[in-house]
């Protein structure tokens, strides 16, 4: 059963934004001379544009949708699906012109390369798994008319992640102790002895340790 929280606890349980800024600040360190930033959900190109969300050459990070996975045991995984949107324009390096779409391409490259390592996709966090196979991070071009007009281009990089144990499992918490002894009439039986302190054990739990099985 849920019990209530305070909003300043949800605020500090918040794995979502931890990952999130942790994303952004590993980005910042594998790309620099490229900006990084977050942005709080899915972006309108359009608006992109207006806002100058991020300036080119840059990436806004954030996430688009958050589908809850329920286990068996009744912990909830999240798995998080991401978009870092990436805005590019023509840049002289090296003393030559490197096309906005170069430039584009090679960063977005380089964000599915970091995708596919395992050591960097963990953010330096726990609880969270790779990048998920199905779909697998994907590269798109998202070049519009008013961009063109702008002199910039978009693309995105997207995929997804999951964070485990986002909720309470049936399992967790310490398990209670066996207890073995006789009744009167000499057969034995064993009794689980949750402590007592455990007066909020739901009867599920209990009923799964079979506190009065023979």
């Amino acid at each position: 059963m849920m019990q209530p929280t305070p909003l300043a606890d949800l605020i500090a349980d918040d794995a979502l934004t931890a990952l999130q800024a942790a994303i952004v600040a590993r980005l910042r360190v594998l790309l620099p001379g490229v900006t990084v930033r977050s942005h709080p959900g899915k972006i309108d190109i359009a608006a992109m544009l207006a806002r100058a969300i991020v300036p080119p050459p840059g990436i806004a990070v954030g996430w688009t949708r958050i589908r809850s996975i329920e286990l068996v045991d009744g912990a909830v995984d999240l798995a998080v699906e991401w978009a870092a949107y990436i805005a590019v324009e023509h840049k002289v390096l090296g003393g030559r012109r490197v096309e906005r779409e170069q430039i584009g391409f090679a960063l977005g490259r380089q964000l599915l390369l970091i995708l596919a390592d395992p050591d960097e996709t963990r953010w330096g966090l726990r609880h969270l798994l790779p990048p998920a196979e199905s779909p697998p991070p994907q590269l798109t071009p998202l070049y519009t008319v008013e961009g063109e007009q702008e002199g910039t281009g978009y693309l995105a990089v997207t995929w997804t992640q999951t964070l485990v144990g986002q909720g309470a499992g049936l399992f967790d918490g310490p398990a209670p102790a066996l207890v073995a002894a006789l009744d009167d009439d000499g057969r034995a039986s064993i009794r689980a002895d949750f402590g007592p302190d455990a007066t909020d054990v739901p009867e599920a739990v209990r009923s799964l340790w079979q506190e009065d099985a023979p």
